[in-house]
């Protein structure tokens, strides 16, 4: 059984919304911890990355690839519409632009 998002009898787009700003949180959470114990910069995004491997893998046992492409896209592109609206998109630009098709590199 899926988990419950609220608002239960709302519309879909205000569940993704909870479920984005719960994950934000719980990842925000990850990064304190490492901040926390000393580590900064690359450090931490590499330990973080670590432990989100270490939980995320059970999850992934149970998706194909291309289940977790659409998760990874639709997560990109919401990342980038973010950023854009805020007027900071441009830190998914390497130096040389974006990518070969015109679209920006996480």
């Amino acid at each position: 059984m899926p988990p419950l998002v609220e608002p239960i009898e709302g519309p879909e787009l205000d569940r993704v919304i909870t479920v984005l700003l719960n994950a934000t949180g719980a990842v925000h959470q990850l990064v304190e911890t490492e901040v926390d114990a000393g580590y900064v910069g690359v450090g931490v995004v590499d330990r973080v990355a670590d432990r989100l491997r270490s939980i995320l893998v059970l999850f992934e046992e149970h998706r194909s690839d291309e289940e977790l492409a659409e998760i990874t896209e639709f997560l990109a592109i919401a990342t980038i519409m973010i950023a854009e609206h805020c007027g900071f998109d441009a830190v998914f630009h390497p130096d040389r632009g974006p990518g070969p098709d015109g679209g920006a590199l996480l």
